[in-house]
């Protein structure tokens, strides 16, 4: 099977449409280099799935670009500048948004306050500020209902809407997701998957969505890379995404 589906089935994106560029990293931790040469591109204002089994380099992957795993080599390039020597912090002020597996909310902390952090780290206020929560209100209404409920109390769909909208807030270039479906209710996971779509289709950022879930990934994304120890084994239109992929490389 052809392992460069991408650039057989559709053009290279062109350098302005490229938002996050990862070119033949190498990474890990201390001595053991987990990434291998991974190459993927984000374009501005897609969706883009990140699959594999469990173990494979997904995770860190995602900690390379946000900084918190030192890039032994390659290149990291995101709106057009080199960042894979910049802190994490520095990372996050560019526009990268990231709500980790297990949703990592402040369970003592009411739902407005949570959303608020978000709020005064960004600086938006007056106006502008409402403007956000009104936007992160009409994607996860039950949030508006629930402001002075504590984070810990929530449901894990619940705290996921809460993570998600947060992320938000900041009004990321670029939001990841890692696995948002994981341990929550179909009716929340509908949910969520309703608000990437409205993301796309609002053009205001892109996604990297690492899940499990295939027909979620399949519905949310544009397009997806597929790792395997690793490297990257499979990449393209989510379209070619099929069964017989699935299989090898991704059923457990």
């Amino acid at each position: 099977m052809n392992t460069n589906t991408l650039t057989e089935k559709e053009p290279e994106p062109s350098k302005s449409e490229k938002l996050l560029s990862v070119d033949t990293v190498i990474a890990g931790y201390d001595e053991s280099m987990i990434l291998k040469g991974v190459s993927m591109e984000v374009p501005e204002k897609k969706a883009v799935a990140l699959l594999g089994r469990n173990g494979v380099g997904k995770t860190t992957l995602l900690n390379t670009i946000l900084g918190t795993v030192p890039t032994k080599s390659g290149t990291i390039t995101f709106t057009g500048e080199e960042i894979q020597k910049m802190p994490a912090d520095q990372r996050a002020r560019m526009g990268i948004g990231y709500v980790p597996q297990g949703r990592d909310i402040f369970p003592g902390l009411t739902v407005w306050e949570n959303l608020n952090v978000s709020l005064r780290v960004s600086g938006s206020r007056g106006i502008e500020a409402e403007k956000r929560l009104d936007s992160v209100y009409d994607l996860f209404p039950v949030l508006k209902d629930m402001l002075k409920r504590k984070g810990g109390v929530l449901s894990g769909g619940q705290q996921q809407q809460l993570a998600i909208g947060r992320a938000l807030l900041l009004n990321p270039k670029i939001l990841i997701l890692d696995e948002p479906t994981e341990g929550i209710q179909p009716s929340i996971i509908d949910q969520i998957e309703d608000a990437i779509y409205a993301i796309r289709k609002k053009g205001e950022m892109s996604v990297i969505l690492v899940e499990q879930y295939i027909d979620f990934a399949r519905n949310a994304c544009e397009s997806f890379y597929i790792l395997e120890r690793g490297s990257v084994v499979q990449s393209g239109d989510i379209s070619l995404l099929d069964d017989e992929m699935v299989e090898k490389y991704l059923t457990v």
